[in-house]
């Protein structure tokens, strides 16, 4: 209960006043300012390197490539690189640009050189080089400046690596494209090469065919030639039948031909007799006058009978020839394997035609018509002789007349009848014989109708044939064709392809290892620095040598009394008062400045350039820090003073430029730059510690004294004007 007591008393006294309460609510947001300001004005610098000034210098003179193209590289990249808009460029010339980043006009300059164009189109060359991009840095102005002005020109190298590498890569292709040319104009040829394969194939498969068509029509001249030689056998056989038909034929016409002749005899004989008949004859006229017509009838039989036998035996003639010049072919080797026509021609040359056959065969065919016609005849005698009969009566007186000479006729007619029946006889033969002619007829008809077929197929097969042997001719033509343009697209193949290959770039082994470095890494960076931290730490001493000393000063104030009451209680003016609290601080600054400086360059490794300088200044600023916490502690008393110090601590460290460049943080903190004190602590030990001291060390010198002069005057006016006391000087609303 005491406890919490004492915690409301503790909390009661800041109801008192007006500053109490301001101090209560400021204690609340310390944690803030601290945090949220910090991060705040850090929160994305990267995001804000658009406002980071930097110099952009191109001094590239182009180049001129073997076939007279004109190249500017370095235009491309100050275009690329104005596009970008990645920092805040200014495309000056080479000299403003080295003095502004001298004097920190420019965090760094970016340059590409006369000979950059030369260099991007040099890979083609014995030697090529790598395209350079001279960047120069200077620590003294801002280390993390320089740091990310590194970053941003490795992206900026990839940026304009893009650039070079494709004219590194036209200047390489123009080999390659000339070797290209001589490549297509070497697939022209392969295409003619490629057509003149494929009309060779063509004629190829067209000489296939044609061949396959020969073949099937070989095969149909072969089949016609078997059926051809089939016909010709039946035909030989059936010649062979003709013949010994014919032969027969010829027998029975032989014995016909007795006949005759003994029919003949008996007629010669019957004449012989006939005067003995002649006065029984005029009898027997007077008593036939009724038989004029009988006999007349009896006289046309006869003369019918003569004529068939006459015709009968000259077609019997001229089949014994037939026959017999038939039989001479079939007997002759070199005839007997004739065809239709030949065998028709050999006839022809015997004197006997074809035409012969069909006048031997209607010569039978009219003599067997003949045989009925005398058989007709003896019907009509045989009549003539039945009304002879019925007139016997009335010749019986002329029969006896004739008595005397009807024994010789009766001789007569017995030789007669004998002369008939041998006819009769050989006829019989005649007509058995050509009966049997009839089938080899018929079979030579059969083989001479096989025979024709056996003919058109072998001309139909023939005609393929020659077909075929014509599409084989053709197929030979475009095959020889084909191969015409196979030769002459090799021809140019091969010549296409010596004249790519003279004209490809030739790169030897030491030539590849001079060109793949450049051709990997076109571009490079030449980067120097006027004043280079030797490393991280020293490129952020400034910022952290001067929150030191700020915080040390603090920290002095906490312990010492910046305005002693004894001094205020005297008669002594009031800078005396202010000397008598600042001397003892300023006793133990030095102190803190001699301990820090030894750490910082035998302890951590710190090599200032300016070495005794570095601590001069170092104690000029801690005495400056002293002189404005004394007089923010006088002017506005212990407590108010210090926590307006804590606040003024923050803003410093967040609007220095101690790490981040002041263009990255958001404009409340670039206003607030120019007049916090930690800007200037930070620009002078820059340049002692780094180097290149320029003006803005000697504006940092002026600021840092006149910051300790001014501070100290105010608080020795202060101090001269509460040698009075007053109530609220006795009972100060907030005290520590």
């Amino acid at each position: 209960m005491m406890s919490l007591a004492s915690a409301g008393t503790e909390l009661t006294r800041f109801k008192k006043g007006t500053l109490p309460k301001i101090s209560l609510v400021v204690l609340l947001f310390i944690p803030l300012i601290y945090g949220a300001l910090y991060l705040w004005a850090f929160w994305a610098p990267t995001d804000e390197m658009k406002n980071l000034p930097v110099a952009l210098v191109n001094e590239d003179s182009g180049a001129t490539m073997d076939d007279g193209t004109r190249v500017n590289a370095g235009d491309k990249v100050v275009d690329k690189v104005l596009e970008g808009g990645d920092l805040k460029w200014s495309k000056v010339d080479a000299d403003t640009a080295r003095k502004g980043v001298s004097d920190g006009t420019y965090y760094f300059s970016v340059t590409i050189p006369k000979d950059f164009s030369a260099s991007a189109v040099s890979v083609a060359d014995d030697k090529p080089e790598q395209a350079k991009i001279d960047v120069e840095f200077n620590d003294a102005n801002n280390f993390l400046a320089s740091t990310l002005g590194q970053s941003a020109m490795t992206l900026l190298r990839n940026a304009v690596t893009e650039q070079v590498s494709e004219q590194t890569a036209n200047t390489m292709l123009v080999g390659v494209s000339t070797l290209a040319d001589g490549v297509r104009q070497a697939a022209d040829g392969a295409g003619t090469l490629a057509e003149g394969a494929g009309t060779l194939n063509d004629g190829a498969g067209e000489l296939v065919v044609g061949l396959n068509t020969l073949a099937d029509g070989s095969g149909k001249l072969s089949d016609g030639a078997n059926t051809l030689a089939s016909g010709t056998d039946t035909l030989g056989a059936g010649t062979k039948t003709l013949a010994d038909g014919v032969s027969k034929a010829a027998t029975g016409a032989g014995t016909l031909a007795g006949g005759a002749k003994t029919l003949s005899d008996g007629l010669g004989q019957l004449a012989e007799k006939t005067p003995a008949l002649g006065a029984g004859a005029s009898e027997l006229n007077t008593q036939a006058a009724a038989l004029p017509g009988q006999a007349a009838q009896l006289n046309d039989g006869a003369q019918a009978l003569a004529a068939g036998v006459g015709t009968l035996h000259t077609g019997a003639e001229q089949t014994a020839q037939l026959a017999g010049a038939i039989r001479d072919a079939m007997a002759n080797p070199a005839t007997q394997n004739m065809t239709v026509a030949q065998f028709n021609e050999f006839l022809a040359s015997k004197g006997i035609p074809m035409d012969k056959l069909a006048g031997a065969t209607a010569g039978i065919s009219a003599g067997t018509a003949q045989d009925s016609t005398l058989a007709a005849g003896a019907t009509k005698l045989a009549g003539g002789a039945a009304q002879l009969t019925q007139k016997v009566p009335a010749l019986q007186q002329g029969i006896g007349s004739l008595a005397a000479g009807a024994t010789g006729v009766n001789e007569a007619v017995q030789k007669l009848n004998t002369g008939a029946g041998t006819l009769s006889s050989g006829a019989g033969t005649l007509a058995s014989s050509l009966n049997q002619a009839v089938p080899g007829a018929n079979q030579l008809a059969d083989g001479a109708a096989k025979l024709n077929t056996g003919a058109h197929t072998l001309a139909s097969s023939s005609t393929q044939l020659a077909d075929g042997a014509r599409s084989a001719a053709t197929g030979g033509e475009t095959l020889t064709d084909g191969t015409q343009k196979l030769a002459e697209g090799s021809d140019e193949l091969a010549t296409k392809l010596g004249e790519g290959a003279e004209k490809a770039p030739d790169y030897s082994t030491a030539r590849i290892d001079r060109t793949a470095p450049v051709v990997a890494n076109p571009v490079g960076l030449a980067t120097t620095n006027e004043n280079k931290a030797a490393s991280f730490g020293e490129g952020f001493a400034p910022f952290f040598i001067a929150l030191a000393a700020f915080v040390g000063a603090l920290i002095t104030w906490l312990i010492l009394r910046a305005l002693p009451t004894r001094a205020l209680a005297g008669r002594t003016s009031g800078l005396r008062a202010a000397l008598t609290g600042f001397i003892p601080a300023a006793a133990i600054g030095l102190g803190q400045v001699v301990i820090m400086m030894l750490v910082l360059v035998y302890g951590i490794g710190l090599q200032p350039v300016y070495w005794v300088a570095t601590a001069a200044f170092m104690y000029l600023t801690t005495l400056a820090f002293l002189a404005l916490q004394q007089m923010f502690i006088v002017l506005l008393g212990s407590a108010t003073g210090r926590v307006v110090s804590l606040v003024l601590l923050m803003l410093q460290l967040s609007s220095s430029g101690g790490t981040y460049p002041v263009e990255t943080t958001p404009g409340f903190f670039q206003i607030l730059h120019p007049v916090m004190p930690a800007t200037y602590v930070v620009n002078g030990l820059r340049q002692l510690i780094t180097g290149g001291v320029d003006a803005r060390f000697w504006i940092a010198l002026a600021y840092m004294i006149g910051l300790l002069v001014i501070s100290f005057a105010i608080s020795a006016y202060a101090a001269g004007r509460q040698k009075v006391w007053t109530m609220k000087r006795l009972s100060p609303e907030l005290a520590i």
